[in-house]
């Protein structure tokens, strides 16, 4: 086990943490991230201090290193110190107003002495915010953003920035300035106002307290913040793993940060979506573990700066594949991604369909070059899988998704090294029986909607059954149906006749959404519809529409037709 000095903690009002420190948030950190609601909290956190509900508010811990240049390296709470800079800004820049409007051209002294006050708010948020010695800023952020952090905190006119963490320093700086000047409108007399202004920055500054903890090293500082973090609380899975990796190659933290920042990029910069993405990495080649345990699963395995680098380089190889199975059409990039057309659309198909439980499979296939016409062969066995488990039986997620991860760990591993090999591990743990998916199919029942998976799993179905039972759909389903969206759904008989029956697979058909484009208003418009299609399915039942009376034995005919295809297509 690692051991770890760590130093006494702490206790420190805001005023004197930064008089007494300068703040440097390292490039490896993640970037600004309080949104509105946070920054609300944190006012009205403040506000419970002003009107005398509360006398101190703690605000939380920081854990930092004290670096070669005499920064304080925030390892831990750079959201709560960034926050309190732009308040600080803030205040001295409503401050600065007031003054502007009420005192600059006054003559009488009487009256410019009830301006002091504003001055000196000023005076001492501006020493704040230029920190200890007063030559440089309390608080450098990331090199990228310094200059627009700098230029907003330091009263400079800033430009509009779609970058997400500076339009987020920019937000919260915005929403400080409408809360306080809001509040500061509940008092009618400009005296009042402004000693309700030196109130506010007095509360902050004093009666606003944190825990410092300043670690000797840059290690102690990680094991630190790993320690009060582990339960991932405040922060994602991912965040808490990456201060795991950065800590382990602390030599090389650099080059580290920037293959971090490469995956990260592909995932939109999302916490959320790195946590997933590393959590399908970690079931592919391991086992499948909760997002809770995530990190500490991790931690325990990942120890050496050679175990941590290929984590690492694994990440940086899988990511775009990753980001290809979550959103296989969007951007356009990913369409080029596969060379093999039929994989692309196979897997587009299973995201319409809302099936994510199978992608540590594609991610060891692909880790160890399967060819593409493998990985397509191995898709069809999964859609089988799916569209069995799932789809018709309606059985729990969690027998396919360790299934799934015992599989690619084995594809991983090379103790499945054919596809036949893989396919058949599959049908002998996963793929429900014959007998038990025809059984469940001949009562099969599908809510529609307008869009969404279930929408998608039910024109699916349909056009499958269509395809196998019609010799519809001659050049594949994929492109009228979830390319171009050709199709909508319609339930058949909607009247009380039916009753139950009504959702029933056999009362469901799809019909081109130019012949469809309202509801029907009776069974004679639907038939007329349905004569028009180029669907054999639906001339078919325009048909049986036409001579005889739609009820439930008519609807269980057509689900049984349907039942004795079923497993010659999946």
């Amino acid at each position: 086990m690692l051991s770890v000095s760590i130093p006494s903690p702490s206790q420190a009002r805001i005023g004197e943490l930064f008089s007494n420190n300068n703040f440097l948030v390292p490039l490896y950190q993640r970037n600004y991230s309080w949104s509105k609601n946070e920054v609300v909290d944190f006012w009205e956190d403040l506000l419970e201090l002003v009107e005398g509900k509360r006398s101190s508010h703690f605000f939380g811990q920081i854990v930092t290193y004290c670096n070669q240049t005499r920064d304080q390296e925030i390892i831990d709470g750079q959201q709560r110190i960034t926050t309190s800079i732009i308040f600080l800004a803030a205040t001295r820049d409503i401050a600065q107003k007031m003054y502007d409007d009420n005192f600059r051209n006054v003559q009488d002294e009487t009256v410019r002495e009830i301006g002091d006050t504003l001055r000196d708010i000023r005076r001492e948020a501006d020493k704040s915010i230029k920190g200890n010695d007063g030559n440089k800023s309390a608080l450098i952020v990331q090199d990228n953003m310094q200059p627009y952090f700098f230029n907003l905190t330091h009263s400079k006119t800033v430009a509009n920035s779609n970058y997400e963490p500076m339009k987020k320093m920019r937000e919260a700086y915005q929403n400080i300035i409408k809360e306080i000047n809001t509040y500061l409108k509940t008092e009618k007399e400009l005296k009042e106002r402004i000693d309700k202004l030196r109130l506010i920055f007095d509360s902050f500054i004093n009666n606003f307290y944190v825990v410092m903890i300043a670690a000797p090293t840059r290690r102690d500082s990680f094991t630190i913040f790993e320690t009060l973090n582990s339960r991932g609380r405040d922060l994602t899975a991912s965040d808490i793993i990456k201060n795991h990796l950065m800590s382990i190659l602390s030599e090389d933290l650099k080059d580290s940060n920037e293959k971090w920042n490469q995956l990260a990029d592909k995932l939109n910069n999302s916490s959320d979506e790195i946590t997933k993405f590393i959590r399908v990495y970690w079931a592919s080649k391991k086992k499948i573990v909760p997002e809770a345990k995530l990190y500490r699963e991790i931690s325990s395995e990942i120890n050496s700066v050679n175990e941590a680098q290929k984590f690492l380089d694994d990440l940086l190889t899988l990511v775009e594949l990753y980001s290809v199975l979550v959103s296989p059409t969007s951007p356009r990039s990913h369409v080029k991604f596969f060379q093999n057309r039929q994989v692309l659309e196979s897997i587009d198909a299973l995201n319409h369909l809302g099936v994510k439980l199978y992608y540590p499979v594609i991610m060891a296939m692909y880790y160890n070059n399967y060819h593409e016409k493998s990985i397509l062969k191995v898709v069809f066995k999964i859609t089988q899988v799916f569209v069995r488990h799932r789809t018709i039986i309606n059985d729990g997620t969690n027998k396919l998704e360790k299934g799934f991860s015992d599989v690619a760990h084995k594809i991983w591993n090379y103790q499945l090294k054919t596809v036949e090999e893989i396919n058949q591990e599959m049908s002998e743990r996963l793929l429900p029986s014959s007998e038990a998916t025809k059984a469940s199919f001949s009562v099969l029942e599908k809510t529609g909607g307008q869009r969404g998976p279930k929408k998608w799993t039910l024109v699916y179905l349909l056009a499958k059954l269509y395809e196998a039972s019609y010799d519809d759909f001659t050049e594949g389903i994929y492109t009228p149906i979830f390319d171009d969206d050709d199709y909508r759904l319609i339930q058949i008989g909607t009247d009380n006749q039916i009753d139950e029956y009504k959702e029933l697979i056999g009362n469901w058909t799809i019909l081109e959404k130019k012949l469809s484009n309202k509801d029907f208003k009776n069974i004679n418009e639907l038939i007329k519809q349905l004569s028009l299609s180029k669907l054999n399915a639906n001339q078919e039942l325009a048909k049986t529409l036409k001579n005889a009376n739609w009820n439930q034995i008519t609807i269980k005919q057509r689900q049984q037709r349907f039942t004795s295809t079923v497993t010659a297509i999946w």
